[in-house]
């Protein structure tokens, strides 16, 4: 499993839009995750905590964990509006 998998930058040839190279760890500077990258369909998510637990589990850290965790208040905002 690479970052790139939970990247939304990633085209579907594998390789990167803003042209970086894969990363061999688990950082990136341009790493921008996506909801739909950790969760296939939007009635699986079930909050922060879950998506914590996998950001831990597939060894993110650090800035890209931070990265995973403001996904929460986005997704927050985006259901606040629909409803």
């Amino acid at each position: 499993m690479t970052l790139c998998e939970f990247c939304i930058l990633q085209r579907s040839d594998g390789r990167c839009s803003d042209g970086l190279s894969i990363p061999k760890k688990m950082r990136c500077v341009g790493f921008t995750p996506g909801i739909e990258k950790f969760c296939a369909t939007p009635t699986d998510y079930t909050g922060q905590e879950q998506l914590k637990q996998m950001a831990l589990f597939f060894g993110l850290a650090g800035k890209e964990l931070n990265r995973v965790l403001s996904l929460t208040d986005t997704v927050q905002k985006s259901e606040a509006f629909k409803s």
